[in-house]
């Protein structure tokens, strides 16, 4: 019954406040780029797409606000020190703002794997009236132990134009491997009427080169179209394309600082946002004669902003490479909880 009372009320607040904070994020932008959008229709899938992205902006800072007014009204009201002296534990007080916390967050991460993780580059095609654009040019790559330039790729068709590999060794062009169209077959580049140049060394130890028609040719092994574009183009991710890119990358021994930023940044980073809710709820007191009631809720909404933005920056720094970001990301968040787990221990020691 109190686990039920409690999680009603801090589901409400916390509702209440994200709804509201999201609604006002993209309704204020709405209103400064309105004149930029060019039909009703666009204007409202630029206002859906903005709202979620205010979601995912936000969740972290709802679930920390809404616990805050729910323990302050419920301390104004004196429930506290009612369910004090029914024998209620602060962990079991705990319990619901716990669960439901928890569960806010695991909604929003598997959100993560849908459309809803791209919403920020949509608004943006949709600002820049580019959302028609669906080729990317001038690709040029490290595959294996080659080389790659791409003319055109074409996501939405599966489809590559120009197609070019260099194969290398002792950093010297030996091989090429041309054609005018490949088409992604579940795994693979597959592109027909492949032209192959070989540079060979004839019987008089002169270098000439060998040209012949190899048909077919399949390459690119893994690199799907959607994965290809968005990484070469700085696009934003779903977290399974993410993880998809990061083992791509990882066979080819190239640099993922600013993928792994990106999961960290969705999956641990929202994470703060629970034991910071831990930490504020056992340093509030019980009863509302032994608190400044505007001070303690300016102070908790303000520290709660100062760890959000310091961990924005973070993550900015990870991405950028300047510091690791299980350095930069998950190592403040691990510091957090365990500082949390500490004031949940000194909080039984106290009445």
């Amino acid at each position: 019954m109190l686990f039920k009372y409690v999680a009603f009320h801090y589901l409400k607040n916390m509702l209440i406040i994200l709804l509201g904070l999201s609604g006002l994020f993209a309704g204020l932008d709405f209103l400064m780029n309105a004149t930029s959008l060019s039909s009703f229709n666009v204007k409202v899938l630029y206002v859906f797409f903005k709202w979620q992205e205010a979601l995912s902006l936000l969740f972290p800072l709802a679930i920390v606000f809404g616990g805050v007014w729910t323990k302050i009204s419920f301390v104004k009201q004196n429930s506290i020190s009612a369910m004090y002296a029914l024998g209620v534990t602060r962990k079991e007080l705990f319990k619901p703002f716990f669960v439901v916390g928890m569960l806010t967050y695991l909604f929003f991460v598997s959100l993560y794997f849908t459309s809803f993780s791209t919403a920020r580059d949509s608004a943006k095609q949709l600002f820049s009236n580019s959302y028609d654009v669906s080729e990317t040019r001038d690709l040029f790559f490290k595959y294996d132990d080659s080389f790659v330039y791409i003319g055109a790729l074409i996501p939405k068709k599966y489809k590559l134009e120009n197609l070019t590999i260099f194969k290398m060794k002792n950093n010297k062009v030996t091989e090429t491997f041309t054609a005018k169209e490949a088409w992604y077959n579940i795994h693979e580049w597959v592109a027909t009427n492949a032209l192959k140049k070989t540079i060979v060394i004839d019987e008089d130890g002169k270098q000439r080169l060998q040209v012949e028609n190899v048909g077919i040719l399949y390459t690119l092994k893994e690199y799907q179209p959607k994965i290809l574009k968005s990484i070469y183009d700085g696009k934003v991710l779903t977290l399974y394309e993410n993880i998809k890119a990061i083992q791509l990358l990882n066979n080819q021994d190239l640099e993922t600082h600013t993928l792994r930023a990106d999961i960290y940044g969705k999956v641990v980073m929202p994470l703060f946002s629970i034991a910071l809710l831990m930490i504020l709820l056992f340093t509030f007191p019980f009863h509302a004669r032994y608190m400044n009631i505007a001070m303690t809720t300016t102070k908790a909404i303000g520290g709660t902003l100062f760890v959000w933005g310091m961990l924005f920056s973070f993550q900015s720094i990870g991405k950028n490479g300047i510091l690791s970001p299980e350095l930069a990301i998950i190592l403040p968040v691990v510091l957090l909880w365990i500082y949390a787990l500490y004031s949940l221990g000194q909080s039984q020691k106290r009445i």
